[in-house]
């Protein structure tokens, strides 16, 4: 095992809420068409997920299922949506007085779920668990500002630097580049137009998939430099990194290299991209649509300014107990038993099945015991664990998800309609800072 997959997170993560949840608070729990055990009768709690989709669904069924044989006096009542309908069923159903008792939800989300008082404190053994025996990466993605743990970390993703071999040689680079410079030279050497001058392959992919899709590439970048998001209060801690990551970025968009308008996850596939900062759940879907084309994958550290500067970004979703729930103690007796259950082989079966999704166990011990097994089995895995050792971790200040809209469109003006680098980030500091109450 690399000696920095034995290693965590050497110094203090902020977390980013990327959805808003103004509204999801207020109303009582009594589950979804769940009974509340009386008569002395078993209780039944409910519990809602994204995990919709395969193998996903099938996995936490059977984990769902054993607990239910093994604990009949507590029955689990489990549905999942798919996670674009997530937040909308968690606030339908909370405002409906039909709140699930046990949430699963993004962490970046945590911030105003806690101030909407949806969320309850975990009993000390649980919040003490999570403290003492996770990553620092995981703990502080599913810590707010205040310090209350939000429930146990589940998934947990890094970002690295996804680039094409075969590109990469073709262009004369045995390796992939190791700083901003190099970053620079190789997006320019990989980028290729035809005689229309329309884009063959782009050197240099800066956008991730999903809403406010230029953020999270910006935000390892920034950490690679050194530089912050927000403060704990909510206000821009942006300051001559962030500018220096502008710049960058604007120099490689108005180089040609660099176009918000391909989208990573169709061209790159299909070798028309070279170079993409990505997740680490990417390994899993690149597989799937390369086949065997995927041998021509790899990945690395996202480099900084100067040789072995590296960054990432960090997020997580977590396990959580409705506030609102009649049954807290039997929610929580499930929640734990959920992320702390082990298998055969002295690793949680949660972590486990995580682990085999090509994410990282949250749990110190899992990630240990399990990272040997995957990362000797797809080296592409070894820089997203490693990851974890260094990456800045989602903002969850109540303003974050705000905060960060305003970053992205920010970023679009300079990558897009090449905007002023300066004008543009004192522009968007001083609209961060007026989102704080």
């Amino acid at each position: 095992m690399p000696a920095t997959v034995k290693r965590w997170l050497r110094r203090p993560l902020v977390a980013i809420a990327s959805v808003s949840v103004v509204g999801l608070a207020l109303s009582g729990c009594t589950g979804i068409d769940g009974d509340q055990g009386s008569d002395g009768g078993p209780v039944t709690i409910t519990f809602l997920s994204h995990y919709g989709t395969e193998p996903f669904k099938s996995g936490f069924s059977e984990l769902v299922d054993q607990w239910n044989k093994e604990n009949p006096d507590i029955q689990v009542k489990w549905q999942s949506v798919q996670f674009n309908d997530l937040l909308t069923t968690l606030n339908v159903r909370q405002t409906g007085d039909r709140g699930a008792d046990v949430i699963s939800a993004y962490a970046l989300w945590g911030g105003q779920l806690v101030s909407n008082g949806v969320l309850a404190e975990p009993p000390a053994d649980i919040a003490a668990d999570i403290k003492d025996n996770y990553s620092q990466a995981a703990v502080d993605a599913v810590t707010t500002g205040a310090g209350q743990v939000l429930g146990y970390p589940t998934e947990l993703n890094t970002y690295v630097m996804f680039y094409n071999k075969k590109i990469l040689q073709d262009a004369g680079y045995a390796q992939p580049p190791a700083s901003w410079d190099e970053l620079v030279e190789v997006a320019k050497a990989t980028n290729k137009v035809d005689g229309s001058g329309n884009t063959v392959v782009q050197g240099l992919s800066l956008i991730q998939d999903g809403d406010n899709q230029t953020v999270h590439p910006f935000l390892s970048l920034l950490d690679s430099a050194g530089g912050d998001f927000l403060g704990s209060d909510g206000k821009s801690a942006m300051g001559d990194e962030a500018t220096a990551v502008m710049k960058l970025e604007s120099d490689l968009a108005e180089a040609g290299v660099s176009d918000v308008s391909i989208k990573p996850t169709k061209a790159f596939p299909s070798g028309g991209v070279a170079m993409a900062l990505q997740a680490g759940w990417w390994i899993g879907s690149l597989k799937t649509a390369m086949k065997d084309n995927y041998v021509n994958v790899g990945t690395a550290p996202i480099p900084g300014p100067k040789a072995g500067d590296v960054g990432s970004l960090a997020y997580a979703f977590f396990n959580g107990v409705n506030a609102h729930s009649k049954h807290q103690a039997e929610a929580w007796k499930f929640v734990k038993w959920l992320n702390s259950n082990k298998n055969a082989d002295g690793v949680t079966q949660l972590g486990n099945f995580f682990a085999e999704q090509g994410l990282i166990p949250p749990r110190k011990s899992d990630a240990t015991t399990l990272a040997d097994k995957y990362v000797t089995a797809d080296a592409n895995l070894a820089p997203i664990y490693e990851a974890a050792d260094y990456a800045m971790a989602e903002s969850n200040a109540a303003n974050a998800y705000e905060a960060k809209t305003e970053t992205n469109n920010a970023l679009n003006e300079i990558l897009v309609n090449g905007a002023a680098v300066q004008k543009t980030f004192d522009g968007l500091v001083t609209k961060i800072d007026k989102q704080v109450k």
